[in-house]
């Protein structure tokens, strides 16, 4: 009697404990594949068709898997299954593990055009199963700040691990000729993901996320609205005034789109657009070291516990709008401002995320969405082609979506605070909407 007393609770608490196991590992895999930099070699040789699709498919791949992604969850919610869901988070990095596997010392450029787009949708695979997985405020918020982790660390994990350029990358910055030609994510990562997962599909229990059927329309607008953005600021070259207006519709959609959610849902996508906007000015600085990776993960997740506990979206969103009108400031030492902002961004984010409470799977996916492909946030700034190394295959390439720092790093500061002070307003609507 008194072993069946104690199964109960050891039950429960191991379900528990590899539920939250898989949903991070699960975020940070997920989170890493559709980031994945492409590095290409300037020895590889091919037409600027075959170029530029190589170039390319990384964010496009991403796209496509985010879409794939908001499908998925919606129809995994309404079927009400989180074994179904975490089964098919499995068949997604089953996948992963194949594409990665079979890539190992491969230089072709067909086959790694072909990779990239299998791994982008397997992604958006993985991670469309484990929303529909993350049926309670905590699992979610321990997939969302996993992802985010992604989202910050992994160019810089990329480098060094020696599969990303020799100089600092980050997820939108020009292609230059070094290493290896992809950084997949890495096996220490994804095979973990694997376990943890198909223990929590073994021992069963949770409950789904609730559906929603405005996720995919959502996501898809938004993704959409992003590559458009984000091709024609790429195209004008510098042309500031244009980069402005496309900028400001950019984000008239994503607050738009947020309206469509409402309520809960919708704040995850504001406050995503938010993170962007606040590392956007940062993206050329980053302390490429180990330690300079754990500081951002602890910071990140200290900041998730804290939001959760002291949730409040619109601090959270204050914070990080203060982050990129702090850029404004005179730098007290050489670099000194960025590093501290840097730094900053993190805790901040995850506070942000924390005070987020997505009820919809569809949702999850769509606020994810805004940090995994290429937008008007992206490249507003974006600087001149010259960045790119002389030997590189891409130098006489059109930019297409990927981009500097830019030229003026105070006109892309204020862009951005401008940017996130919206998104105060839009949540300031959204809570007001929601107590009418």
């Amino acid at each position: 009697m008194g072993h069946s007393r104690l199964a109960g609770p050891s039950m429960t608490t191991m379900r528990r404990t590899f539920d939250l196991l898989a949903a991070l590992l699960v975020g940070a895999t997920a989170g890493w594949a559709l980031l994945a930099p492409l590095a290409p070699n300037f020895g590889i040789s091919g037409t600027d068709g075959q170029l530029t699709a190589l170039m390319t498919s990384r964010p496009l791949a991403s796209a496509v898997g985010l879409v794939v992604a908001a499908t998925l969850a919606g129809a995994l919610s309404r079927r009400g299954s989180a074994r179904a869901a975490r089964m098919t988070t499995l068949v997604g990095l089953g996948v992963l593990v194949a594409v990665q596997y079979s890539n190992d010392g491969v230089w072709q450029l067909e086959w790694l055009i072909a990779v990239t787009w299998v791994s982008g949708i397997a992604a958006g695979v993985a991670l469309g199963g484990a929303a529909a997985a993350a049926g309670d405020r905590t699992e979610t918020a321990v997939l969302l700040g996993a992802a985010v982790a992604a989202f910050l660390v992994v160019p810089v994990t990329s480098e060094l691990l020696g599969r990303a350029p020799e100089q600092q990358w980050t997820p939108y910055a020009p292609l230059t000729d070094a290493g290896t030609l992809t950084s997949a994510p890495a096996w220490m990562l994804l095979l973990p993901a694997i376990v943890a997962t198909a223990f929590a599909t073994t021992l069963g229990g949770a409950r789904p996320a609730k559906p929603s059927t405005r996720g995919v329309a959502v996501t898809a607008t938004v993704v959409a609205t992003a590559l458009a953005t984000n091709a024609a600021i790429a195209a004008a070259q510098d042309n500031r005034p244009l980069t402005g207006v496309l900028l400001a519709v950019f984000v008239a959609v994503t607050i738009g789109a947020a309206f469509v959610l409402d309520g809960q849902d919708g704040t995850l996508l504001l406050t995503t657009t938010a993170i962007v906007a606040a590392v956007a000015p940062l993206s050329g600085w980053s302390d490429t070291t180990w330690i300079g990776v754990v500081i951002l993960i602890v910071g990140l997740t200290v900041g998730v516990v804290v939001g959760s506990r002291w949730p409040s979206v619109v601090v959270g969103l204050t914070l990080l709008a203060a982050v990129s009108l702090a850029g404004l400031l005179p730098d007290i030492a050489d670099g000194m401002g960025g590093a501290v902002r840097w730094l900053a961004v993190a805790p901040i984010a995850g506070y942000a995320l924390g005070s987020c409470d997505p009820i919809r799977s569809g949702a999850t996916i769509a606020g994810l969405s805004v940090l995994f492909v290429p937008s008007a946030l992206s490249v507003a700034g974006q600087g001149a082609p010259d960045l790119l190394e002389d030997r590189s295959p891409l130098r006489s390439l059109p930019r297409g979506m990927m981009a500097s720092m830019p030229p003026d790093p105070y006109w892309l500061t204020t862009a951005m605070t401008v940017v996130g002070l919206a998104t105060i307003a839009a949540a300031g609507v959204l809570r007001q909407r929601a107590e009418d």
